[in-house]
């Protein structure tokens, strides 16, 4: 859930022009020697400015560790080689990410003041000027871990850098700034869920789950399904609010290039501002448009693309599918709602021997959806409560533990493998009791924060036959150009434990 390239100091905060007039455009590239596994980890100091925050406290990480998929032995010792690492190493490196940063500030303004809407009279009344004080905090940080001399391997990552923001945010009694806009969006997405299902279903039925029919088996249909589920995986993934000039760019119809700096809510008319809100008429619009541009025949095929092995998989006669699956979520609304139909529909094919555990964060980070919000958008669409449409395919999955959510432990808009969540590494180990880890096992990355700018390349750290999928729509200049791809390509990757 990172952000839009920004490319000019224009409507910035004074603090942050001083940040970019340190900054050049370049970033480092190569082969680098991985972060030292215990070295200092670079933090931003103490908070002095008059607005006095509630107490803060740290995020508990107690019983957290590595991932069980991970092979031990195979040196996974930070969340994305070549990324991360390379800022660590390099100032240059960390200053075209800083530049990225701090090119989010306005839109997470926008969503600030949305959020405050939100909480109405539970809303802080200083709430507004810890926002700005946070401002500062982290224009601070970032200005400090921008300077040189730093030592090889000493330096702040991307994950440093990300992890400081969700501390600080903390710190000024702003636990959640985007509430208010992920409520919003799961609420609409939870009613385009249906409708999308539907389509899927349309496409090929998995009769078997409902009331043990014979199943549909016939493996063009549940290819054409299988590429309809990834498309609006990719789809879904650009509702991102860290990339808030590449969703207009959508909605203006035009998918032009978003490399300028996202607009000032303080300069916004009321119908600029509104286009960081979308209704459930809007959502669907831009989000048909979204899979549109995402399509595979239209495109010719995706940057990354590993839709033929993912089908050859899927439409086995024997053993469809993987057994057991683990999908790392990414952003609320529509993104969470293409992870759920993908959830859906490999249950579905693998049969009832299949498990699938949807992992959110634990705590808020951006507009990542967590834990919490997770359950609560797998309920509605289920149909929980009776008040709206119900989905009987997705509400018998998930009576039966096929379909489940389960709370990683993190806090980061990254992933880091070495410190998941207890619960999820029982359900994992668990689950190791009748599928033991090997080539039944799939690891889906959804977005950028989890799938591009860490675990880009996790199938050498992964146990043997451990497949891993990378999903998601490349929406910032800075990843384009590490990954030689332009902006909207599209990643569908699919690797296996103990490759290079």
């Amino acid at each position: 859930a990172m952000a839009t390239w920004a490319s000019s100091a224009t409507s910035m905060p004074r603090a942050a022009t001083r940040v970019r007039a340190r900054i050049g455009a370049g970033g480092a590239t190569g082969r680098v020697a991985l972060r030292p596994r215990r070295r200092p980890v670079p933090r931003a100091a103490p908070v002095t400015t008059s607005t006095t925050p509630p107490p803060f406290v740290d995020f508990d990480t107690t019983g957290c560790g590595p991932f069980p998929l991970l092979d031990p032995t195979r040196g996974y010792t930070h969340v994305s080689p070549g990324v991360c690492d390379t800022c660590a190493d390099s100032a240059e490196a960390r200053r075209a990410w800083v530049e990225l940063l701090l090119g989010q500030l306005p839109s997470h303004r926008a969503n600030a003041e949305r959020t405050a809407k939100f909480l109405g009279d539970e809303c802080p009344p200083d709430y507004t000027e810890r926002y700005r004080a946070w401002e500062g905090d982290y224009e601070a940080y970032l200005e400090e871990v921008s300077k040189d001399g730093v030592p090889k391997g000493a330096g702040a990552t991307l994950l440093d850098m990300v992890d400081e923001k969700e501390r600080l945010l903390r710190r000024r009694g702003l636990d959640d700034m985007f509430a208010g806009m992920k409520a919003g969006e799961n609420a609409i997405a939870s009613v385009l869920f249906h409708s999308i299902a539907s389509e899927i279903d349309g496409i090929w039925f998995p009769a078997r789950t409902i009331d043990g029919d014979t199943p549909d088996d016939d493996a063009t249909a549940k290819a054409a399904m299988i590429r309809a589920v990834i498309e609006c995986c990719l789809a879904g993934n650009l509702f991102d609010a860290g990339a808030a000039a590449a969703v207009q760019g959508v909605q203006v119809g035009d998918f032009c290039e978003p490399c300028v700096v996202e607009p000032d809510s303080r300069e916004m008319s009321e119908e600029e501002a509104g286009r960081y809100g979308l209704d459930a008429n809007q959502l669907a619009e831009v989000f048909a448009r979204a899979r549109a541009r995402v399509s595979r025949d239209a495109s010719g095929g995706w940057r990354f693309d590993s839709l033929s092995e993912i089908v050859s998989r899927c439409v086995k006669t024997e053993n469809p599918g993987w057994r057991r699956i683990v999908v790392f979520c990414d952003n609320a609304g529509a993104d969470v709602m293409g992870m759920v139909i993908l959830a859906r529909a490999l249950a579905a094919v693998g049969g009832d021997d299949t498990k699938v555990a949807l992992v959110a964060n634990t705590h808020a980070a951006l507009n990542d959806v967590t834990h919490a919000e997770l359950c609560g958008f797998l309920w509605s669409a289920a149909g929980g409560g009776g008040e709206g449409p119900a989905d009987p395919v997705l509400a018998a999955q998930m009576e039966r533990g096929r379909v489940t959510a389960v709370p990683g432990g993190q806090f980061s808009t990254l992933l880091d493998l070495n410190r998941t969540g207890p619960e999820l590494n029982a359900w994992v180990e668990e689950e190791f009791r009748s599928v033991p880890a090997g080539e039944e096992w799939l690891v889906v990355f959804d977005g950028m924060g989890r799938g591009l700018e860490s675990n880009w390349n996790p199938a050498p750290y992964f146990k043997d036959g451990v497949n891993a999928l990378n999903l998601a729509m490349v929406k910032s200049e800075i990843n384009a150009r590490r990954l030689g791809a332009e902006v909207y390509d599209c990643v569908v990757k699919l690797s296996v434990g103990g490759s290079k």
